[in-house]
């Protein structure tokens, strides 16, 4: 026993502060002895041999509730100084995502401003701790949704929702069995924010889920209703006097941590995405053509290929037209390159405001254009492709004086997403093959239930007989 007491004092010497209010006996169960700081736990266990008994003590420090206001407060105020200077200072980024960026901390900031107020209620009038604190949080966690759908190069879908919150909190407050019950104050700042973490969270899962940052997102909106949910749930279960006497429970403590960490997962998660937008926009920037702003062959496979399994099931028709201006490369030979240039330029133009946004448009090292149309038919594929004939013809008169009518040709297939896309484009180019062999000028369709047959089903396009006038020599 005397060992144990010179252990126990030993231990003890590292808490000056912790008052001891019963005797050490050396009882057989775990003692506890409370402290100004914090409790002590005393476990004291007997072997047969006396000089063997061992003391183990463990010591719990009670958190302080203002320093943990304080240290969330710094955290919003760190991230909100962050996700500003990258809204500010990176300029090759969209403006969309950049605009986000600064939501993003302005939402930061106010939340900032609204954790300081509350941490000094008390010290300071309720007209700053609690009404201003709790407007500050309702506009923050308002604007929150319409900054993350930013990050998703969408508009602002949620603008409505700050006002309604900090409205309803005005309103609210000004009667008297609201303003002093702290109950359903919580309550309502509480249930609000948590509808603006889930709107967040909506938002963040139609993220890219191949980005790390969607998914730092994800997580941290997940543990922030989390925390939101955890807040409610003691205030239904039991009554306290004060918020910030309900703050000093264990359980509260503990979600305040969580709430901390889910400020740092926010913020490096917006900040991991200026990486991967940078990454993004080079990969974009290597599979554009430079002449025309279409995708490149290499640009255009992978996009067409990534649209051909998203619709992979249930079955659907795709069509892919493969185009090419007939005699390019004498028109080079006639007018130089500029002239070709100019023209491809042109036919580039034409093919991508000819068709829907949803069409895939790309070009290859020989100036053919490929449209991939998802959801398409041989009908609607033979549409597009003389509509843009015939405004190539027209545009291309325009542009020249009257000195090239240019003409084209295009090989066509259509069928369903059974059909590999390397196939259909080797089909298609059979196709534009045999309208270049008939003369030019042409569109030679194919479709799986001919059994292979090409099929042609336009002789002679609108508006597109060449020209039998000579050409003149521009050195002439």
């Amino acid at each position: 026993m005397d060992i144990q007491l010179i252990i126990f004092e030993y231990f003890l010497s590292s808490f000056p502060d912790t008052s001891i209010e019963s005797r050490c006996s050396a009882p057989p169960i775990p003692q506890l002895y409370q402290g100004h700081k914090g409790r002590i736990v005393v476990y004291i266990f007997n072997f047969p041999i006396p000089s063997l008994s061992v003391l183990k003590i463990t010591y719990f420090m009670n958190l302080d509730v203002k320093t943990l206001f304080m240290v969330v407060t710094q955290g919003y105020f760190t991230g909100a100084l962050i996700l500003g200077v990258l809204a500010v200072t990176v300029r090759s980024i969209p403006k969309t995502i950049r605009a986000g960026w600064g939501l993003w901390s302005l939402c930061l900031l106010l939340s900032g401003l609204g954790a300081l107020l509350i941490g000094q209620r008390g010290a300071i009038p309720d007209y700053l701790s609690i009404v201003a604190a709790n407007a500050f949080l309702t506009i923050s966690f308002g604007l929150t949704p319409n900054a993350t759908a930013l990050l998703n190069n969408k508009k602002m879908p949620y603008l409505s929702l700050p006002v309604l919150g900090t409205v309803g909190w005005f309103a609210l407050y000004s009667f008297d069995f609201f303003r002093e019950d702290t109950f359903l104050r919580v309550i309502y700042v509480n249930v609000f924010c948590l509808i603006g973490i889930l709107l967040c969270l909506r938002e963040s899962l139609q993220l890219d889920r191949q980005q790390i940052s969607s998914w730092f997102l994800t997580v941290a909106f997940v543990l922030d209703a989390v925390v939101r949910v955890s807040f409610i749930v003691p205030h239904l279960q039991q009554q306290y006097p004060s918020l910030l006497v309900s703050y000093e429970t264990m359980h509260l403590q503990i979600c305040m941590l969580v709430l901390i960490g889910t400020i740092v997962i926010k913020v490096v998660g917006i900040s991991v995405s200026i990486f991967e937008i940078q990454r993004q926009q080079f990969r974009e920037e290597s599979e554009k053509d430079a002449l025309t702003g279409l995708l490149n062959q290499r640009g255009f496979l992978r996009t067409a290929s990534v649209q051909t399994e998203k619709h992979s099931l249930p079955i659907t028709n795709y069509a892919l037209v493969l185009m090419e201006i007939d005699d390019l490369r004498s028109i080079e030979k006639r007018y130089g390159a500029s002239m070709m240039d100019a023209l491809l330029k042109l036919f580039a133009q034409i093919s991508r405001f000819s068709t829907p946004q949803d069409v895939i448009a790309g070009v290859d090292r020989n100036g053919q254009i490929a449209l991939y149309l998802p959801q398409s038919d041989q009908t609607g594929a033979n549409s597009y492709a003389r509509r843009i004939s015939k405004t190539l013809i027209t545009k291309s008169r325009s542009a020249s004086g009257s000195q090239v009518s240019t003409t084209m040709s295009a090989g066509i297939f259509a069928g369903s997403n059974e059909t590999p896309l390397q196939r259909a484009l080797e089909i298609a180019g059979n196709c534009l093959h045999q309208a270049r062999k008939n003369g030019g000028n042409k569109i030679i369709t194919h479709e799986p239930g001919n059994r292979g047959q090409l099929k042609h089903t336009d002789a002679d396009i609108p508006f597109a007989r060449r020209l039998k006038t000579p050409v003149q020599n521009p050195s002439s």
